[in-house]
């Protein structure tokens, strides 16, 4: 009986193994697929940026909230 758990713990570990090599292989797959639509994305990214410009902020003077505080509004 213990030859069997010890034969099957060994046999899930070989498995869980393999799963893990299978994955990493999978992933460095796709990141060599993926290297030449990141270009892509990268202009993608700045045309849009560039579309959503932003207004200059200009500050306005801030008044003192300490006088406000004090005066009682």
């Amino acid at each position: 009986m213990a030859k069997n758990k010890q034969q099957k713990k060994k046999e899930r570990e070989r498995r869980v193994a393999q799963k893990k090599l299978a994955a990493t292989a999978k992933k460095r797959t796709q990141e060599k697929s993926t290297t030449g639509s990141q270009t892509t994305v990268s202009e993608r990214s700045r045309y849009m940026t560039a579309a959503v410009s932003k207004p200059n902020h200009v500050p306005t003077s801030k008044k003192n909230t300490t006088t406000q505080r004090r005066g009682g509004g």
